[in-house]
């Protein structure tokens, strides 16, 4: 079709050639003249035939100038019957030439969208997180390789995939981001956990009177998968409401066993709403997001959390932090620069690794929840960390500060205990707290960061990695909140624009709650640690402390228009150490892991 077009303009400029040259000489012969105009009425019959196979409606034809011998004498009506007709047929050809640039350009047109059909292209995506990656862990100054609900991915993948988001966009003014990443991780350990990629950092690392203790463990996990979604819309410039659900796999079904297949299921990772009024400095949060209490790179904002980079979603002992449904009010002062939050997050105790002690007259150890009934027996038994009954919620309050250089807060924390004892069914509450503070230090500007973090208190062990016990059961059944003590240092270095190096070193330490040296509290002297240093033996002795340092990095070999890819290696070294008894006996365990990841975040 295009190569006809072409010959008939070539014709047309063919005789608009021989007219000028006609013109030129200022006369022709008679038979050239007739000749010329045969021709010429040719091309314009052919031009209407061209034009109305584009579509364009028809021109009325000028007839050519009957230059024969009788008028071969009239020589100035000619050459102004030339003059015309070159106009015309000068015209004949812009149009010819606009109908065929316009068929090219719709048949174009319809090559990209059979493309686009083809392709199922249905929407776009945008760059996060990373934090909730989340993001998706966080660092000081760059979006984390693990999780950061702020910054699931880095880098827009390649492709026109803007409908739906536009559709949303123009129906509800509102912008949905999707993010996350997919992960493959290989786990080994010294010591069986029986673990996937969540390591249990206190009871799981066993002490030498158990098979676990002398065999190691290997295994493969997609688990960490991790989905993120962020909603924002602004009704005006100084209101900001916003959105964001993250999910993983570190959820389970009673049949999740990895043989032919398995039932490993989605769990609530992050989901919370926010209200933001810039002119007010004011910030709001309700839904279940990391504690107010976890490190913050800048700020107080959920999405500019401070998590570590570890492969492990157990992070590292003396790390400060809880994933808890939360009503958050922050407000910023001073451009931004100081930062005051309180929160009212949902309670729980943690009660795993407490032996379950009382006199006889308190009745059985049937569990912590309503009603607390005891045993006996000292030491018969451990709670399985069931859930408590609480009557308020954990108040924490926290103050930040960013100067211009680092990154500086501290907070303190309020809890509420509740249990009821023996027959008399009289509800008490018990009330313990504590604080800490954290900082963030840019020595080398992007290139290496120092961290440091801190608390201590009384019934705190839910906000750290190991999993304290929160109290301990006294002989009347009272509850006595447990002092404990934790840190955690951190070193971040980016040598390069595609690695991270990292090194934690931590502690999680609590004090012993006994009475005398009877066989009641936490930590007691009445029982044996014998046990403990013997296959087979009995063992029963009480946590302590739990040390760990972790070393790791992660290399980025891909990042660009089609999101980025990474992989990333770790090795932590873990000490769990234990009460003495009244013989002097304090077992202690070690544990090694180690850890490959590959991750691909192609939002």
């Amino acid at each position: 079709m295009f190569m006809l077009g072409e010959c008939r303009l070539a014709r047309l400029a063919l005789h608009l050639a021989i007219l000028v040259f006609v013109f030129l000489m200022g006369m022709a012969p008679a038979y050239a003249a007739d000749a010329i105009s045969q021709g010429i009425q040719q091309s314009l019959e052919a031009r209407q035939r061209q034009l109305a196979f584009y579509g364009v409606p028809p021109q009325p034809v000028v007839s050519a100038p009957q230059i024969g011998k009788e008028t071969a004498s009239e020589e100035p009506s000619s050459i102004t019957a030339l003059q015309e007709q070159i106009y015309n047929l000068q015209k004949e050809i812009a149009q010819l030439q606009t109908a065929q640039q316009t068929a090219q350009l719709q048949t174009a047109q319809q090559t990209v969208q059979t493309q686009a059909a083809q392709q199922n292209i249905q929407f776009q995506t945008v760059p996060p997180l990373a934090p909730p990656q989340m993001a998706p862990n966080a660092e000081a100054e760059k979006l984390s390789p693990h999780e950061t609900p702020a910054s699931a991915g880095s880098a827009a993948s390649g492709g026109d995939r803007s409908s739906v988001h536009d559709t949303i966009k123009q129906k509800t003014g509102v912008d949905v981001t999707l993010g996350g990443f997919f992960d493959a991780t290989t786990i080994y350990r010294s010591k069986n956990e029986s673990a996937d990629i969540t390591s249990n950092l206190n009871t799981g690392v066993p002490f030498n009177n158990v098979a676990n203790a002398h065999q190691s463990e290997y295994r493969e996990t997609a688990r960490g998968t991790r989905v993120t979604l962020k909603v924002e819309g602004e009704p005006d410039k100084d209101t900001k409401l916003g959105a964001w659900l993250e999910s993983d796999f570190n959820s389970a079904a009673s049949t999740a066993t990895s043989t032919s297949t398995n039932s490993y299921t989605p769990r609530l990772y992050q989901g919370y709403l926010t209200y933001d009024r810039s002119d007010w400095g004011f910030h709001a949060l309700a839904g279940q997001a990391f504690s107010l209490l976890t490190m913050n790179k800048t700020g107080i904002l959920p999405d500019k959390v401070n998590n570590v980079l570890t492969i492990d979603p157990s992070y590292v002992a003396g790390f400060n932090y809880t994933r808890n449904p939360q009503l958050r009010v922050v407000e910023d002062f001073d451009d931004k620069k100081l930062w005051l939050g309180l929160s009212a997050e949902s309670p729980q105790a943690v009660t795993s690794g407490l032996p379950c002690t009382a006199n006889a007259a308190s009745g059985t150890c049937s569990g912590f929840n309503s009603t607390y009934s005891v045993t006996s027996a000292p030491n018969s038994s451990s709670f399985a960390n069931p859930l408590s009954t609480d009557t308020a919620p954990d108040i924490i309050m926290k103050l930040a500060y960013d100067p211009g250089w680092g990154h500086y807060e501290v907070f303190g924390i309020t809890r509420f205990f509740h249990d009821n004892v023996g027959t008399s069914l009289h509800n008490n509450v018990y009330v313990g707290g504590g604080g800490g503070g954290s900082m963030i230090l840019p020595v080398v500007a992007k290139y290496l960061s120092l961290q440091a973090q801190f608390m201590m208190g009384n019934g705190i062990g839910r906000y750290g990695p190991t999993q304290m016990p929160d109290f301990a059961i006294m002989p009347d059944g009272a509850l006595k909140p447990i002092h404990e003590q934790t840190a955690m240092v951190g070193a971040v270095g980016h040598p390069t624009s595609t690695w991270d190096a990292y090194l934690y070193a931590g502690e999680e330490k609590v004090f012993r709650e006994n009475s005398s040296t009877t066989a009641y509290g936490y930590g007691d002297f009445g029982t044996s640690n014998s046990g403990c240093y013997t296959p087979g033996g009995t063992c029963s002795a009480s946590t302590s402390s739990v040390d760990e340092i972790i070393l790791g990095f992660w290399k980025r070999f891909y990042e660009g228009n089609y999101g980025k890819m990474q992989a990333g290696m770790q090795n932590s070294i873990l000490r769990r150490n234990a009460f003495s008894d009244a013989s002097g006996n304090a077992p202690h365990a070690y544990e090694d892991i180690a850890m490959l990841s590959f991750r691909y975040y192609p939002f």
